[in-house]
């Protein structure tokens, strides 16, 4: 799981019955160069002699605390790449990092969720498409966002998904936007990934609560793990549970809280969470610098109000889920920070120091 890294030279908004935006360690990137900003824009608030030093500190200490989460993140991304045999040595000295750009539900050039939609947004730039997974009659794992199928039954049939078979699912015809689909399996959908390009992951937002989280997260995981997908799957669910099923079995891999906190409420998530996934609109710099202390990167879900995505982006957000990859991608390049040889040596020593 990685945030965008390469070395070089030099959502319609979608509706449903819980169709909330519910997405390893990726550079919060923009704080590097906003950071800076805003504890300078503290200082010029009141008696600037009385505060100068108090300041200072606060800039002191936000810088130590980005190098160490930058430093973690280049370590992860380096071991990834050197394992898929992505690194190369071009001429330059540098790395590109930037925030993870996650298109919701797939691009939204096609019906959401659907083959077409996770091969686009591959097609696009896109680092993940998140996906919506629960289990059907059978017990096989589909891609599918609500629990009935009224929304986007071509025909107007309104069923439990976890009624139908596998058979019956995938042979009622959807529709979304005017264009016809049926409900792939997480298995098929993990082909259209990696057919789609060798980088291209998936996060997958499992549709559960507590009681039937062991049947779905042993179901998924079998589907992960057969298909050898590991390294280019991240996993999240609002289950504490599912969460903590997947962490027991597989420590090494990417799995997340999905967090919907009304506001003014106290925003928690498990220990052992690899990242968190919130509304946009929920992140501040208190909920940041909470996550960093845990060192958890924080995506936001922001739909397709990009200037959101910009204004979270520049907050220190690790990156951002779209409906649409190109507007994510763009979006998310605009806070990319360049980092040379030396400054990697240091990232990582300070990484293998703590």
């Amino acid at each position: 799981m990685t945030n965008g890294m390469t070395r070089g030279d030099g959502m319609n908004t979608r509706t449903g019955d819980d169709a909330v935006v519910e997405s390893p360690a990726v550079v919060p990137s923009a704080v590097l160069s906003d950071g800076t900003a805003v504890t300078a824009a503290l200082c010029e608030k009141g008696d600037r002699s009385r505060i100068r030093r108090n300041c200072l500190i606060q800039l002191i200490v936000l810088l130590i605390s980005l190098s160490l989460v930058a430093g973690i993140a280049l370590a992860a991304n380096l071991r990834r790449r050197e394992l898929d045999g992505s690194v190369v040595s071009p001429p330059s000295s540098d790395w590109f990092v930037r925030p993870l750009a996650i298109v919701h539900r797939g691009d939204d050039s096609a019906p959401e969720n659907s083959l077409r939609a996770i091969a686009n947004a591959g097609a696009r730039g896109a680092d993940y498409s998140e996906i919506d997974v629960r289990l059907d009659a059978d017990g096989t794992p589909v891609v599918f966002h609500d629990r009935k199928t009224g929304r986007l039954s071509a025909d107007h049939v309104d069923v439990r998904v976890k009624d139908l078979t596998t058979r019956e699912l995938q042979h009622m015809p959807m529709r979304q936007h005017g264009e016809d689909y049926h409900v792939p399996t997480l298995a098929q959908a993990i082909g259209a990934a990696q057919h789609a390009n060798d980088h291209t992951g998936l996060l997958l937002d499992l549709k559960t609560d507590d009681r039937h989280a062991p049947a779905l997260t042993d179901a998924v995981m079998a589907q992960v793990e057969e298909a050898e997908f590991a390294d280019r799957t991240m996993l999240m669910s609002t289950s504490d549970r599912a969460v903590s099923l997947i962490h027991k079995r597989h420590p090494d891999w990417s799995v997340g809280k999905c967090v919907s906190p009304v506001p003014g409420s106290t925003i928690e998530w498990p220990k052992d969470s690899s990242f968190v996934v919130m509304r946009g609109d929920r992140i501040t710099l208190g909920v940041l610098a909470r996550a960093r202390r845990d060192n958890i990167p924080v995506f936001a879900g922001v739909s397709d109000d990009y200037r959101q995505g910009n204004t979270t982006l520049s907050l220190g957000a690790d990156g951002i889920l779209g409906g649409n990859a190109r507007k994510v991608v763009n979006t998310v390049a605009r806070h990319e920070i360049r980092v040379d040889d030396e400054g990697l040596k240091h990232l990582t020593g300070l990484v293998s120091s703590n």
